[in-house]
């Protein structure tokens, strides 16, 4: 009974250490499970670090891009801000001519004011012409454009102006002088045309700084192609990728300066106009090449590139206000025209060839809207 008793506490000893070895460890299949899953939240975050790593190297790449352009747009704009006011006369004078475009520029040679009627390459053809109302018919409010010739520089500010406002039959030559200017029926009429589209965007922008040298600034954007662009690409020069391929848009700058030559725009030919007080030649500043008689001649005359090679300027579009000069147009009623003058750009920035091939990753635009007061 004794030896029952005994053998029976044995077992119930024995039972209860396996069942405590049991619970009290792993087993190899535990074990593998547990190095596996830990081995992959290891890699999982060796990865995420990885990343993390290229993450902030595009990022810091994408910043450092970001202020390049940024820097690159400044300077843009400041040559804006001291350019002047808006130059109604070119404006005048490139809606007579035309505004068709090529290589995203306009297209027909606008002469800068220094042509006249029959103006053709050395040849700078006549003066300005006035505004005449005829035997009794009154031109009222209206001006006066000549055909589509190219317009001499002050013919914007003759449009406000009749010099026969009394209508009668002597041609505008009140006191019998030959003359139709400062006569007696002479008439500031305060109302003129308009010379610019609000809400369409203009390819060229127009800046006049007037003083005893006057200057004009001129910008324009032009298409190019990238010389750097892969074999086979294609300009894309519409669409949602607009810019991309070959194309390489950049804004072009023009510098000319305004002296008093008369009509022939010569030091050396005594012509009409020289030397009456009265700016009516118009050449390329110093430091602009334009070549034989420093007059620009041609389309591209005297043009040059002022961003740099690695930036792609994908769009810009130039938003002038008024809609013509206020101080002409004293006697109009309308908001839209009675106000300080600026202008509106809108930009797309991309990167150039020489620039994208350097990085790994697709590289974004820039997309920039800003607003400059131009009457200060």
């Amino acid at each position: 009974m004794k030896s029952t008793t005994i053998k029976n506490n044995i077992k119930k000893t024995t039972s209860k250490k396996l069942l405590i070895n049991n619970f009290s460890g792993f087993t190899l299949i535990e074990m593998i499970v547990s190095i596996t899953i830990f081995s992959m939240i290891i890699v999982m975050a060796f990865d995420a670090m990885g990343n993390i790593g290229v993450i902030r190297n595009k990022l810091s790449s994408r910043l450092d891009l970001n202020n390049e352009l940024y820097n690159v747009t400044e300077k843009f704009i400041n040559l804006i801000k001291t350019g002047g006011d808006i130059d109604y006369e070119e404006y005048w004078n490139r809606q007579t001519v035309g505004t068709t475009t090529a290589s995203w520029h306009y297209d027909i040679f606008s002469g800068f004011g220094n042509y006249g009627s029959g103006g053709l390459g050395e040849n700078y053809g006549d003066g300005l012409y006035y505004c005449v109302s005829g035997n009794g018919t009154s031109m009222g409010t209206g001006w006066c454009l000549v055909g589509n010739q190219k317009q001499r520089y002050g013919q914007y500010r003759q449009q406000f102006i009749d010099y026969n406002s009394n209508a009668n039959g002597d041609g505008g030559d009140e006191n019998g002088d030959g003359k139709i200017q400062w006569d007696d029926d002479d008439e500031d009429l305060g109302v003129g045309p308009i010379v610019l589209t609000g809400g369409v965007g203009m390819k060229e922008l127009y800046l006049l700084k007037k003083g005893i040298t006057p200057e004009r600034t001129y910008f324009r954007w032009t298409l190019k192609l990238d010389p750097n662009a892969p074999p086979g690409a294609s300009c894309e020069t519409s669409g949602v990728h607009m810019g991309s391929g070959e194309c390489l848009w950049n804004i072009q700058l023009l510098n000319l300066v305004g002296k008093d030559l008369g009509l022939s725009h010569s030091w050396a030919i005594n012509s009409d106009g020289r030397y009456d007080g009265i700016i009516d030649t118009w050449e390329c500043r110093e430091d602009f090449y334009c070549p034989g008689t420093n007059i620009p001649n041609a389309l591209d005359t005297g043009w040059v590139d002022i961003l740099p090679t690695w930036v792609n300027v994908k769009n810009i579009d130039f938003y002038p206000y008024p809609e013509k000069d206020f101080r002409y147009a004293w006697r109009e009623s309308n908001n839209a025209i009675i106000l300080s003058s600026y202008v509106r750009i809108n930009m797309t920035l991309g990167l150039a060839w020489e620039r994208r091939k350097k990085i790994k990753w697709p590289s974004g635009d820039v997309f920039i809207t800003t607003t400059v007061n131009l009457s200060r």
